[in-house]
């Protein structure tokens, strides 16, 4: 019998959710995300919209599915407020769970173990955020 992981904890699974951006798909410039802030893309409309944002810290990005493993909603309240006020965590302005730049694991909160789901991000010669 083979058993089926739950699409979350599947390599690449944000590829699966609808109107997700394809592999080298440009979502903006990089200085649109300040160093040490953060920014949301969004990727269609209503429901079914594909919400990212990216981290920019110490000279690298980051990027995460907009979506707190604890109860399945957007991490930000605010435009673009993705990080704990010192700017050294991710947080969940919902619950308060707190997450690890780096790799997106919550280390303190209701999900504590959990991870945002990564979505890989690149800069190219251009100056340009690309997915993948």
């Amino acid at each position: 019998m083979i058993e089926e992981q739950a699409p979350a904890t599947l390599p690449n699974a944000w590829q699966l959710r609808p109107q997700a951006p394809a592999i080298g798909t440009a979502i903006g410039r990089l200085d649109a995300v300040a160093e040490d802030g953060s920014k949301e893309f969004v990727f269609g409309v209503g429901l079914n919209a594909f919400r990212m944002f990216v981290v920019r810290r110490e000279g690298r990005c980051f990027g995460y599915l907009n979506l707190c493993p604890h109860y399945s909603l957007p991490l930000n309240v605010r435009a673009d407020e993705f990080l704990s006020r010192d700017g050294a965590r991710i947080m969940c302005r919902r619950h308060l769970a707190v997450f690890t730049i780096d790799d997106g694991l919550c280390i303190d909160g209701a999900c504590t173990g959990s991870k945002l789901e990564a979505v890989p991000v690149s800069v190219d010669q251009a100056g340009m955020l690309v997915i993948g």
